[in-house]
């Protein structure tokens, strides 16, 4: 599948382009990686590990601060004061991709999670 188009977003992966409600997002070739990975996985936890090993590949050892700078980089390009939350912070897991945003603040508790509903 070479254009993703979920919720808010359309991806075209031939051409390395993104846009949310049709507004044109710059993104890095990391930042696009991580949005294309997020998108593939949506309402998913993804754990801090798999997202490092998906982004890093063989270079993915002592990565987990790179990917909280990369995860804050894309979320000033897509997040907005008032839109709804794209990528929601899962505590001492890792990060969940809501591509139609998330109304509420709320997050999951890690005790309120599915087994089918993370990958660490």
């Amino acid at each position: 599948m070479k254009i993703i188009e979920i919720g808010d977003f359309r991806i075209d992966r031939d051409t390395f382009r993104a846009s949310i409600r049709n507004r044109k997002v710059r993104l890095t070739l990391k930042e696009f990686t991580l949005l294309v990975y997020f998108a593939k996985h949506p309402s998913r936890i993804i754990g801090h590990q798999k997202l490092v090993s998906a982004i890093w590949a063989a270079d993915a050892a002592g990565q987990p601060e790179r990917l909280r700078v990369l995860v804050g980089q894309v979320r000033k390009k897509i997040e907005h004061k008032d839109t709804p939350h794209y990528i929601v912070t899962e505590p001492w897991i890792g990060y969940r991709f809501e591509p139609a945003g998330e109304a509420s603040p709320f997050q999951v508790q890690p005790n309120q999670v599915q087994p089918n509903q993370v990958e660490l």
